[in-house]
C-alpha cells in the first residue's frame, strides 16, 4: 500500500515536472505558402521536442506589418517569434522590440551578407530564414511571334552547370535599354487597347524591386547616415532611373499601371506579358500555368554596375516573450540546421542562406535541369551582385516615400517633382525617429 502511494506521488511529481517544462510558442507569420512551409518546419521540430508546441498565427501580407508593429510595440506576451522583413530589423531593434540573438547559436554556416542584414548597432537581432533573388522571365512564344531574339537564358529541355550559369550571369546579362527596346516591339495594341504588354516588374513601385535602378547608375537611395535623401534620391542617377520608369508607363506604354500583388505573375502566366522582372518564387506557379518561358539574369543599365535585389524574411524573438530559450532554439533549428533549412526550402522553394544547402544547389544533379537550374542564378547573384536595402531605423518611412514617388511617376507626375517630394517627406519623417 505504502509502495503504491509512494509510486503514485513520484508519478505525480514527474508529470508535474513535465507539465512545467511544456512550452507553447506563438509565432506570427505571413499567411499562404509561408505558413504552410513554416508548419512543416514546426512539425519536424516538435517531433523531436515533445515538450514544445508551436502555434502559428498567420496574417495577410497587406495587414502583417501593421499587426507586427502593434503587437511588438505593446510587448505582447502572446507572441514569441515573429517574421521580420530584412530592412525592418534596425527599426525593431532600435526600439527594443527584439531580443539579441543567443550568443550560443552558431551562425558560421550562414551567408555573411544575409547575416549582416540581421544586425543593428553591431549586434545580431534576427536570423535569416531565406534569401531572395530576382530574374527576368520571358515568354518564348511572344518573342518568336514578334521575330525578336530573346535574351540568353535558362529554358526547358536544357541543362546548366553552376559554371555555365556563372558565365550567363557575368557576360550575357541584358541591359535595361535592351529591355525597353524589346518591350516596345512586343507590346500589342488593338482598337486603342493594349492586349499584350512588353514588360513589367512584379512589385509595382516598391523599393525592394527598384533599388538597383538608380544604384546601378552609381548613387545610393539614401546617405550612409540612414536619414538623408537630399543629394541621393534626387540625384542625377536617380533622375535618370526614374525617367526610365516614367517612360515605361507613359511615353512607351509598355507596362501596365498599378498592378496589385500577384497580378503581374498572373498576367505573364496568361500569355499577356512578354517579360517579367520578378522573384524566383514564381517558378512553381509559372511552370504550372503551361506558358513556355525562359529565365534570364536581372538586367542593369548600360555602363552601370550590375546590382540585384536581395534580402527576405528573418526570424526574431519578441523581447516581451517569456520563452526566450525555447524560442531561440526553434529559431536556430529553422535557420542554422540542415533539417530545418531543407524542410523550408523543399516546401517553399526560396533561395537559402544556409551555405551547405547553397552548395547542394550548385553541385547537385537535381538542379542541372530547368527550372531547378534557375536557383543557380540565385546562388551567383547572392554571392556577386546582391545589394541589401539600406540599414536605417527609418526604413518604413523611406519605403512609403519611395513608393508614393514611383507610383506618382508612373501615373504621370513629373520626375523632378515626385523625387523632390519624396526627399522632403522622408527626411521630415526620418527626423522624428533619428537618434
Amino acid at each position: 500500500m505504502k509502495i503504491a502511494i509512494v509510486a503514485g506521488l513520484v508519478a505525480s511529481m514527474l508529470a508535474g515536472t513535465a507539465m512545467a517544462q511544456d512550452k507553447t510558442l506563438n509565432m506570427i507569420v505571413i499567411e499562404g505558402g509561408d505558413t504552410t512551409a513554416m508548419q512543416a518546419v514546426a512539425d519536424a521540430y516538435t517531433a523531436t521536442h515533445p515538450g514544445v508546441t508551436i502555434k502559428l498565427q498567420p496574417y495577410p501580407f497587406a495587414q502583417f506589418f501593421q499587426v507586427a508593429e502593434l503587437r511588438l510595440r505593446s510587448k505582447d506576451a502572446g507572441v514569441d517569434l515573429v517574421y521580420v522583413d530584412a530592412p525592418l530589423v534596425a527599426s525593431y531593434a532600435s526600439r527594443g522590440f527584439l531580443s539579441p540573438v543567443d550568443a550560443g547559436i552558431s551562425t558560421a554556416d550562414l551567408v555573411t551578407s544575409a547575416l549582416d542584414a540581421g544586425k543593428y548597432d553591431g549586434k545580431q537581432f534576427a536570423l535569416p530564414i531565406n534569401n531572395s533573388a530576382q530574374v527576368m522571365f520571358y515568354n518564348k512564344a511572344l518573342f518568336a511571334a514578334a521575330g525578336i531574339t530573346p535574351p540568353d537564358g535558362l529554358t526547358a529541355g536544357a541543362t546548366a552547370s553552376q559554371a555555365q550559369v556563372d558565365e550567363l550571369a557575368s557576360a550575357k546579362r541584358w541591359t535595361w535599354e535592351q529591355v525597353a527596346d524589346a518591350a516596345r516591339k512586343l507590346t500589342v495594341k488593338e482598337g486603342g487597347r493594349t492586349t499584350t504588354y512588353g514588360f513589367t516588374v512584379e512589385q509595382f513601385g516598391e523599393l525592394y524591386q527598384l533599388q538597383p535602378f538608380g544604384e546601378s547608375l552609381g548613387t545610393d537611395v539614401i546617405g550612409p547616415d540612414g536619414y538623408t535623401a537630399k543629394g541621393y534620391l534626387d540625384s542625377e542617377a536617380w533622375t535618370k532611373a526614374a525617367t526610365y520608369w516614367a517612360n515605361l508607363y507613359n511615353e512607351w506604354g509598355v507596362s501596365p499601371k498599378s498592378l496589385g500583388y500577384g497580378e503581374a505573375a498572373q498576367l505573364f502566366g496568361n500569355g499577356k506579358l512578354a517579360m517579367l522582372a520578378g522573384g524566383t518564387w514564381n517558378l512553381p506557379g509559372l511552370t504550372a500555368s503551361g506558358v513556355d518561358f525562359g529565365v534570364a539574369p536581372y538586367p542593369y543599365f548600360e555602363g552601370g554596375k550590375v546590382l540585384t535585389p536581395t534580402g527576405s524574411w528573418y526570424v526574431g524573438v519578441n523581447a516581451g516573450s517569456a520563452n526566450q530559450a525555447e524560442a531561440f532554439d526553434f529559431a536556430s533549428y529553422l535557420t542554422t540546421s540542415a533539417e530545418g533549412t531543407k524542410t523550408w526550402f523543399d516546401k517553399l522553394q526560396q533561395l537559402p542562406t544556409y551555405k551547405p544547402l547553397l552548395d547542394e544547389i550548385s553541385t547537385g544533379a537535381e538542379f542541372d535541369a530547368f527550372p531547378n537550374d534557375v536557383f543557380r542564378l540565385g546562388v551567383y547573384d547572392s554571392l556577386n551582385t546582391a545589394k541589401a536595402r539600406p540599414v536605417t531605423a527609418a526604413y518604413g518611412q523611406l519605403q512609403d516615400a519611395f513608393r508614393t514617388a514611383f507610383v506618382d511617376i508612373a501615373n504621370g507626375v513629373p520626375v523632378a517633382d515626385a523625387l523632390a517630394s519624396a526627399v522632403q517627406k522622408f527626411e521630415a519623417a526620418a527626423a522624428r525617429v533619428a537618434p
